[in-house]
């Protein structure tokens, strides 16, 4: 037999012998599966609040610790290649569960506790993959899943949702409010200018500051362990609890990671991830913001942001050409403060406010959703999405306005926890001095001249700076000093009849004719 002859033979010996291997060991072996700390009972805690869930139990009323996605970051702290927080809508595959609030989460497409491999093919095979399957033809299948809920070799999971329309939006036929509309709250100085001047002192009218416009505006110090430079920043977002930037990555305005802690006096490095600022926050810090044409009517929260489009009223001079909250009925005022003080998402499922929605308006059409999911243990919110929730989430809100620290909006993202903790105890509030001092410190805005000596003895502020109160005789909302009634000891800080008697309790008026 001739050399060649003797080559041929063993090299198809060789591939017979690696062939049969390889098939072996595709049929038998066991690739490491990187979730297989799940299947081990004692860890269940770690994302369930059961020590152990009940099998075959549905998404949709299990007990997480967080939500998802900050579950799954804290495994995998990457930046995510699908959006998460949309909502899909109806018409998808039963097999891909949605977010009790109707969204997108990452265990809708992935399966945590699924096998890692399989014997058919889960996604579309790579070049490499496709070499393989070329030199060992018919070998039996052990192919990666990636944690699918079903097969998608040709994109199946994706057209279980994009097939079904091009643009979520254009169905849902969601429409945002006109910017030409509004007449900026310059307009309503001219006629209102003791509620714009007191309206001006407020945090919300800090809300959101171009810090190129206005350099007081970034309270955080950018020294030698500044998180990024401060050049990067574009809008800084809030005044008093904390502080967080705006910065332009590739053409996109987003919310930076790092937290200014402003009474803390210290960086929150630890936050979970950066947010698209058109899509998840622009809606509620800027007043008079269309989405869809990338404009708003005036940065912060401003006048017009709860009197609704005011251009009209402006040129008419009618009060029929504005909205005035407390003449609307009680459950439609509230309406304005939860468009913005709850969690959801509009209707198309893409933008995180309610998209469209006008003070005055029915909030129910225009938002959807609330991030906590249903099976809690916990009385007051029930998780089914309705308005009652809703309400009871802004009350929750409400009642941490006064805690030491201060809270991100972010904060109903683990209501459950949150609320929990409240019950328990939860963190110190302040009282009504120390509301007062958490501005007047100098932290934020310079201590008032001749003010440090009243200050250190502990002078209760409004026992001089009495609150501004309308005609029912409740704290005005425009007043900068609206305190909630859990921070007063006693709500009586009315003033005399003959206000400038307060001075004089310091400072005895002159004898007549002196």
């Amino acid at each position: 037999m001739t050399r060649k002859l003797w080559l041929v033979l063993a090299a198809v010996a060789s591939y017979a012998a690696i062939y049969a291997g390889f098939g072996v060991w595709r049929s038998f072996t066991h690739a490491s599966n990187p979730h297989a700390f799940m299947k081990d009972p004692s860890r269940c805690g770690e994302c369930h609040l059961e020590s152990s869930p009940a099998p075959g139990r549905t998404y949709a009323t299990m007990n997480f610790r967080k939500d998802i996605f900050s579950l799954c970051d804290s495994c995998h702290p990457m930046y995510v290649s699908h959006a998460v927080d949309i909502a899909p809508g109806q018409g998808r595959g039963k097999d891909l569960p949605l977010d009790p609030d109707g969204t997108m989460t990452c265990i809708t497409c992935h399966a945590p506790h699924s096998s890692p491999h399989s014997d058919m093919q889960y996604t579309g095979r790579s070049l490499s993959e496709k070499i393989r399957d070329t030199v060992f033809p018919g070998v039996p299948g052990r192919f990666r899943t990636f944690f699918l809920r079903i097969p998608s070799p040709s994109g199946e999971i994706c057209e279980s949702c994009h097939a079904r329309r091009a643009l979520v939006a254009g169905e849902a036929k969601v429409t945002g409010v006109d910017p030409a509309m509004y007449a900026g709250s310059g307009a309503c100085r001219e006629c209102h200018p003791r509620e714009h001047r007191q309206w001006k002192r407020t945090p919300h009218a800090r809300m959101l500051r171009s810090p190129r416009r206005d350099p007081s505006a970034v309270i955080a110090p950018f020294t030698e362990s500044r998180p990024f430079p401060s050049s990067e920043i574009a809008y800084v977002l809030g005044s008093r609890n904390v502080q967080r930037f705006i910065s332009r990555k590739e053409g996109t305005l987003v919310v930076r990671t790092p937290i200014w802690l402003i009474r803390g006096k210290q960086w929150n490095l630890s936050y979970w991830r950066e947010m698209d600022w058109m899509k998840s926050c622009c809606g509620c810090h800027t007043t008079g913001f269309n989405p869809f044409l990338g404009q708003y009517a005036e940065e912060g929260i401003s006048c017009e942001a709860c009197h609704g489009p005011g251009r009209a009223h402006v040129l008419s001079g009618k009060a029929g050409d504005i909205v005035h909250p407390g003449k609307i009925p009680e459950s439609r005022r509230a309406m304005i403060c939860l468009s913005c003080h709850t969690t959801g998402h509009d209707r198309s499922g893409e933008f995180r406010f309610p998209v469209g929605f006008l003070p005055g308006a029915d909030l129910r059409p225009y938002y959807s959703g609330l991030t906590p999911k249903p099976g809690q243990d916990d009385s007051s919110f029930k998780g089914d999405g309705s308005y009652a929730d809703r309400l009871e989430q802004y009350l929750f809100w409400r009642s941490r306005m006064l805690i030491v620290e201060g809270e991100t909006c972010d904060l109903c993202k683990n209501f459950r926890v949150a609320q929990q903790e409240t019950r328990s105890g939860g963190p110190r509030k302040m009282s009504a001095l120390e509301f007062c001092l958490s501005c007047h410190d100098g932290t934020v805005i310079p201590v008032p001249p001749r003010h440090e000596s009243i200050m250190k003895k502990g002078a209760n502020c409004l026992s001089c700076h009495v609150q501004e109160r309308g005609s029912g005789g409740d704290v005005s909302i425009h007043d900068h000093k609206y305190i909630p009634r859990e921070a007063l000891p006693k709500n009586d800080f009315i003033p005399d009849p003959d206000f400038r008697s307060i001075c004089y309790k310091c400072h005895p008026a002159s004898p007549k004719g002196a």
